[in-house]
Parts: C-alpha cells; structure tokens; sequence
C-alpha cells in the first residue's frame, strides 16, 4: 500500500506545473527580428492555421521577443463614418489628427455631461462626475479616464474638490509637486511614480520600468524587494525617512489600481474626437453610432431617444431618401438605414439605391418595379419595405393596400410584381421596325384598390416586427398625458430597484404567459414596454389569480405597486427586492378614474383680459365634474402664490383639453390623482 501511494505522490510530483490546455490570445502578436523559429518554439492553433508560441507570454517578453497587443475599436468606425458624412452634407474634409483638443464645444458638452454615444465617457457615474468637475483643459479628461475604475473611483471627489479649490493640494515631499501638480497632488498614473522614484531615490529608468510593471502586475515579492532600495538611496539625498516610508506605502496601495497615462490619453484622445463629432456635426455623429448598433435594438432605441433629446428628429425608412446605413437628409434629419430592417438584405438595398442615384427619385411602386431587378428586389424584401414604412412617401402610403387579396387571392404587390415581369418580358423581346425606331410597349398598370387602413396598433406592431422598434409613432402617444403625469417611474428605473418603493407606471404588455410551477400551482409572466424600455414581471398566487385578465399581449395598463425587500429564512440567504403589484387599470380607463383635478398655473405678468378670456373659454368648452384649480404667481417672488379652486361647475378632463393647454404657452398646468 505504501509503495502505491508513493508511487501515485511521484507522478502528482511530475504533472505538477505542467500546462493543462493551450490558448491563443485574441489580439497578441510577437515580433521578431527574423524568422520566428529561430527563437522560439512554435505551433498552429487549433482552429486554424495560424502560427502561435509555444511559450507563454511573460517567457515570450523574458526571451528578448517584442509582444504587442492590436485590438480592434467600433469607436473608429464610428468616427470613420460619420466624417464621411460630414463631407457628403458639408463638403468639409476632418482630419481627426487636427481636431483642436481645446475645442470650447466640446468641452462644454462634456461639462454638461451630454456624453451618451460617445468613447469611454457615457456611463451615467461619469456624467454626473463630469457635471461636478467641469473639466476645462483635456488633461482633466485624461485624469478622469484613468480615476474612474473600482480602485481609484474614491479619490474622484478629491480630485474635483482640489480643481475647484475645495480642498487644500499638498504634497509629502515639496520635490513631488513637478509631477503631481497636474493632478492636483493625487497620483494617478504609473509614470507620476517611476518619475517620482528616479527623482527621489535617484532609481535608474530600468529600475522605474521594473517598478511599473511590478505595480501593474500586482507583483509584490518585487515591490518588496524594491522597498529597501527606495527607502536607503531617498535617505542618501537628504530625505526623511518616515516620509519615505508613507509614500511607498501610499505607492503599495496605489499598485491595485495604477493606471497608464499613455493609455489613458490614447483613450481620451479617440474619446474628444467622438465628443468633438457630437458637439459640432451632432445629426452626422447620431447616425454614424446608429449604423453601429443597427444589430442591436436595445441600443438603437436608446440611441433615437437621444438624438430626439439633442433636437435632432430621427425618421423611419424611405425608398427614395434611405441608403443601407443611417444617414442624413438635407434638412439636418437622420434617416432610418434600409439595411437595419428586417428581411432586407444588402444586395437588395445596393440595387435600389444604386437605380435610384442613377435615375432619380421612385415615383410609385410600380416605377420602383420596373426599374429595380427583381432577382435582388423579391418578394419578401418589397413585403418588409411596405411593412416598415419605406414606401409611406408615395401618392397611396396606405400600407394595407399593398397586402389586400383579390378574387385569385394573390396581393395587390404580388400582381404589380407580375405586372413589372411581364413589361420587362415584352420590352425585352420587341422588334426594332424597319425604320429603327424602337416600338413602345404598352401596358396598363393594374388598379389601385381602395382599402380601410390597418388600425393603428396593428400597424405599429408590423412596423415593429420589420424595423424593431416603433418609428413612426408609438402605442403609448394616446396616453402621453396619463404616463407624463399620473405615473412616478419609468420602465428603466426597474433597472435599480433599490432607489424605488412605491411605483405608479404604465405601458404596453408585449409577452404574457401563462404557466405551472413544479407544486402545480398557476403563476404568470409579463413583459410590460413604455418609451424608456421593457421589464418583466412575475406573479404568484392571489396576486396572480386577480391580475390575470389583463396578461394579455397589447393590452395597455396602468400599474400601482410597490417594492418589497425581504431575506428568505434560510441560513446565509442574501436580502431579495422584488416588484410586487397592488393595483392594475387599462389606460384606456385611468383618465376618467385617476385623473381627478386640473391646476393652471399663471404668472401675474401673464394676466389680461385675452388671456383670461381664453381660459374662460376652455372652461366652457370642456364642462365636467372635476376639479379646477387656478394658481396665481409671481416670478420675482417664488415663495408668493395664490391658489383659487373654481367654486361651481368643473371640467371634463380628456386629452383634447390637455391638447388645448399644451398649446397656450402663456400658462402651465399639472394633472393631479
């Protein structure tokens, strides 16, 4: 027994240290002076023929071979295209090496924090941090860059308290303030400390090279041999030991998180350019990052929103404006890509547009199809180009035209489509008379039916089903005034539900289920939409026994809740937050059963007989049994105000008299519950 155990402790003793598996880096790349077999081993990956080393890495760089890492960034071709945007609508050649990196726009686009879309700068920490710093000069960007990572993130508020002269800047050592100045006595770059440690313990630039990379690989049997070095050539330039020791211990702690300014920079440096981009030629940039995220929906819903927010309308497909990517028109629109919808594909999109440059505008659909060949241009794509609004820009934009059966059952697109073929089949095949004149073809096109259009929903969902998105209007613009004021949430803020306990918010139900759990007990599912995005909620028990009726895809509702936090019994359970459901009304119905009083609010400044006259006017116009308050102030003297609730008769609250108030812009006014 005991030679067996020996026996197996021996071949442990030989697998240990062993390589396991083998792995090709996804962007790494030796070079060398000459063939690569003549210093070192090598072999093909697995997955194809590709020469890979058979060294790891850190042997690679120890054996004297230069390792580079080249990593591809969409941030390039974001910016590749929207300059080439910029030269098609403005005839301006950008050279991206010569954008000014002291661009006053721009820096005041990061000063606001208005970063959605651009590089490394557009997550919702950084905005509000950008909003608090104000950064004025590129380097303050740079600093922000390599501060906002999970180690460094505490000392932004520092930061931005010492640029603001919140806070005192000092220094351990007078001798640190040359390279600590620029981030206001806080290090944060690597090289702040291999300059420092030549400067202060006179290290050789190989030494301050070691002491980098020790930091950044978090090697700390080399930091600890480096310390007594640091500690004994500081001493011999006359410094104090005990402030030696402090900031190499500041240095150790700084060695989980050190950054590298060239890094940084070279981020920074692509992310002005993309602010740069936004600030002057905004409608360009937006379709540029829009071409880049067609793929994803989430991203492009997101992307419109903030380009509807920067004033900038984003419109649906067109056949005779669309090209494959999102462009611009000449009126500083951004125009929907035909290659972003669904069933449409590149080839298709190249031969319409390719025609349409060449011979101008599609006057109508049967123009379209004697002009474009219907080998590229089939059947599906023409279906999803009619579902998806492309063809909305012709004399009939009556979607459901093109999908109405007649007698034979065949659609009115599938009949323009056999009349195109047989044209192009006649002309193809007519002789040319005796005098060479070429003999007209002749032949009628066929009759455009007279067809109700599709209720709204019903085409917006189509028109979703094709683009991914609704685009030329919404499910939810018949309850604008029901969410804008009788909701508390929106869907994205489900994203953090810790800042949420109780909720009013409404939507559209886009997925609903109806299933059994392993008790067999019923529960459901439902994925509930608004502008800002969707989330799911699930239902147990009672609760889903009573809100069954209404999880049902389409419907629109009006949800009350509230956010219940509570830990499960079992030992070492985490705390769970969960959305649970009070309440549940159509939209259809919450004006009438919520909407309970009408404030106007108007400025003393504001009063006179015409303006009074019209609000009388509305009053009498839209009688009713809820409340009306009138709100009198003044707008030199915030704090002074008078409210006057109407004594007799009231107002019946409907969205043609919120319509009506929206548009008086001498007055403002709330929907209260």
């Amino acid at each position: 027994t005991e030679s067996k155990e020996a026996e197996v402790v021996n071949q442990a003793r030989i697998l240990e240290g062993s390589v396991r598996n083998t792995g090709t880096h996804a962007c790494g790349v030796i070079i060398t002076p000459d063939d690569i077999t003549r210093f070192i081993p090598v072999t093909t990956a697995k997955d194809a023929e590709l020469l890979v080393t058979q060294f790891d890495n850190s042997v690679v760089e120890s054996a004297g071979m230069l390792k580079m890492d080249f990593l591809g960034l969409k941030t390039l071709s974001i910016i590749k295209d929207a300059i080439q945007l910029v030269k098609e609508r403005h005839d301006i050649e950008i050279d991206t090496d010569k954008i000014p990196l002291d661009d006053l726009k721009t820096l005041e686009l990061y000063q606001r924090g208005e970063t959605n879309g651009t590089f490394q700068f557009e997550s919702a920490g950084m905005q509000k941090h950008l909003k608090s710093l104000k950064p004025d000069k590129f380097e303050d960007l740079i600093a922000m860059n390599a501060l906002y990572r999970p180690g460094p993130l505490e000392y932004i508020p520092n930061f931005i308290a010492r640029k603001h002269g919140r806070e005192e800047i000092t220094y351990d050592l007078p001798e640190m303030e040359e390279f600590l100045a620029e981030t206001y006595g806080i290090t944060v770059y690597q090289e702040q400390v291999m300059l420092l440690s030549q400067k202060l313990a006179g290290f050789t630039k190989g030494e301050a090279d070691v002491l980098r990379k020790a930091m950044g690989k978090k090697k700390r049997d080399v930091l600890d041999k480096m310390k007594p070095q640091f500690i004994e050539q500081g001493k011999e330039r006359g410094l104090d030991a005990e402030k030696l020791e402090k900031i190499w211990k500041d240095w150790e702690a700084f060695a989980a998180y050190a950054f590298n300014k060239s890094h940084s920079t070279c981020y920074s440096v692509v992310a002005f350019h993309t602010g740069y981009l936004k600030a002057n030629y905004p409608a360009e940039y937006m379709a540029s990052v829009l071409t880049h995220n067609m793929n994803d929906i989430k991203k492009v819903t997101f992307f419109m929103e903030e380009s509807k927010r920067m004033g900038i309308p984003v419109l649906g497909p067109d056949i005779n404006e669309s090209e494959l990517k999102f462009t611009v028109n000449k009126k500083g629109e951004v125009r929907f890509g035909l290659g972003g919808m669904k069933g449409v594909g590149g080839a298709a999109v190249n031969e319409i547009v390719n025609e349409r440059k060449e011979n101008g505008s599609y006057r109508n659909i049967f123009d379209l199809l004697k002009r474009v060949d219907l080998r590229s241009v089939n059947k599906k794509t023409l279906e999803s180009l009619a579902l998806g609004g492309a063809f909305d820009s012709f004399q009939n934009s009556n979607r459901a035209v093109y999908f109405y059966q007649n007698g034979d059952e065949r659609t009115f697109l599938e009949r323009a489509m056999r009349y195109a073929q047989t044209l192009k089949a006649q002309e193809e095949s007519a002789q040319v008379s005796l005098f060479g004149e070429a003999q007209e073809v002749s032949l009628p096109e066929p009759e455009t039916p007279a067809v109700q259009e599709w209720p709204r929903l019903m085409l917006l969902n189509k028109e979703k089903e094709v683009n991914g998105i609704y685009l030329s209007s919404h499910p939810l613009d018949d309850f604008k005034y029901e969410l804008k004021h009788l909701a508390t949430h929106q869907v994205n803020d489900f994203s953090n539900l810790d800042s949420i306990s109780d909720f009013v918010i409404g939507g559209i139900i886009t997925e609903a289920s109806h299933l059994t759990a392993r008790s067999g007990k019923p529960f459901g599912k439902f994925m509930l939409e608004d502008y800002s995005g969707n989330h799911e909620f699930v239902l147990f028990g009672d609760e889903y026994l009573k809100f069954k009726p209404y999880l049902e895809i389409n419907v629109m509702v009006m949800i009350k809740g509230y956010v219940n936090r509570y830990t499960p019994r079992w030992e070492g359970a985490q705390e769970r937050v969960e959305p649970r459901l009070k309440d549940i009304s159509l939209l259809q119905d919450v004006m009438d059963i919520e909407g309970q009083s009408v404030s106007i609010k108007l400025s003393l400044s504001d009063i006179n007989p015409e303006n009074i006259d019209e609000i009388n006017q509305l009053v009498e116009k839209y009688k009713g049994n809820k409340r009306l308050n009138l709100m009198i102030f003044d707008p030199e003297k915030p704090k002074v105000n008078v409210r006057m609730p109407r004594r007799s008769g009231g107002l019946k609250i409907s969205k043609d008299l919120l319509d009506e108030l929206e548009e008086r812009d001498f007055l403002k006014y709330t929907l209260n519950n």
